[in-house]
């Protein structure tokens, strides 16, 4: 019994027995080659930079997504484009509703009237004013009714002189 573990101890040793050197050879032949790292040098002392990672390469134009819209901004895009239709409809409707709408003869008649109107209580309270203003409260009220008069009289002058207006609505193009 001894003998024969003896010989099954001596087979496995013999079986384990690697020629480490035949097996380093031979992968060594096989091998290639490390290949430096791509470098810059940029002093006169040598100091290097990874040159990946310098900026210097044009890596990121040759990656294969480049140029290309991301997933996500198109995912964005089209929920936008979902909720700016039914938008772009609203402005459709509003955009059919006249921008500008004509002021017709009666109507002329009756603001140029208002403004006459308007224009002669102001002057008849301008000429209950003293001529000399001493006070600054009364100077600057005696401007404004100035301002005022002159203002009437453009509008007046306006309206008497084209006989066709057009009145543009602001109202349509708040949203």
């Amino acid at each position: 019994m001894v003998g024969k573990m003896a010989d099954s101890l001596e087979k496995l040793v013999i079986a384990r027995e690697k020629n480490f050197v035949k097996q380093n050879i031979l992968r060594a032949k096989r091998s290639y080659p490390a290949e430096p790292k791509w470098r810059s040098v940029d002093t006169r002392h040598g100091d290097t930079h990874d040159l990946k990672r310098s900026g210097l390469l044009p890596i990121y134009v040759h990656k294969k997504n480049y140029g290309k819209v991301p997933r996500f901004v198109a995912i964005c895009a089209k929920a936008d484009a979902r909720v700016e239709t039914p938008e772009r409809l609203d402005e459709d409707k509003v955009s059919r509703v006249p921008v500008c709408r004509y002021i017709d003869k009666e109507e002329r008649r009756m603001v140029l009237d208002g403004m006459k109107q308007k224009w002669e209580e102001t002057m008849k309270q301008f000429q209950g004013l003293p001529f000399l203003a001493d006070t600054l409260p009364k100077a600057q009220r005696k401007a404004r009714m100035e301002r005022e008069l002159q203002q009437l009289e453009k509008d007046i002058a306006i309206i008497e002189q084209h006989p066709h207006i057009y009145v543009y609505d602001d109202a349509v193009h708040i949203l």
